[in-house]
C-alpha cells in the first residue's frame, strides 16, 4: 500500500487527468495502476459513508475532491473505524480487501 500524493498530472501514479474522475468525486478502479483512461468502479460525490459490497484485491483510490475535503477508506460498515486518510489530490494504491467502506468528509 501507498499514498500518491499527486496523482492528477498523468495517468494514476504518472500524471493525465482522467474524463471518468470529475473535479470534486473520490474515484475507485481496479489494479495497481490506472493507465489509459479506464471507466471508474465506482465514483462518489456527497459527504457520507458508503459500505463496499465484494471490494477485494488492489485498487486505485482518487480524492479529486478539493480543498480540506478528505476520504477514508475504513476497516468498519458505515464509516467507522477508518484507518487511512486521503487529502484532496491524493490517491491510494493497495488492497481493499480488509476495507468495508469509505467516507467522504470536509
Amino acid at each position: 500500500m501507498y499514498i500518491d500524493e499527486n496523482p492528477g498530472y498523468g495517468p494514476i501514479g504518472s500524471g493525465l487527468q482522467f474524463a471518468d474522475c470529475p473535479w470534486g468525486y473520490a474515484c475507485v478502479w481496479e489494479g495497481l495502476h490506472v493507465i489509459g483512461n479506464p471507466p471508474t468502479e465506482h465514483r462518489y460525490y456527497h459527504y457520507g459513508a458508503y459500505s463496499f459490497v465484494a471490494e477485494y484485491g488492489d485498487h486505485v483510490v482518487w480524492n479529486h475532491q478539493t480543498g480540506g475535503a478528505k476520504v477514508m477508506l475504513c476497516l468498519g460498515y458505515n464509516g467507522t473505524n477508518c484507518l487511512v486518510v486521503l487529502r484532496a489530490g491524493q490517491a491510494f494504491h493497495g488492497s481493499l480487501t480488509p476495507f468495508n467502506s469509505i467516507k467522504l468528509t470536509a
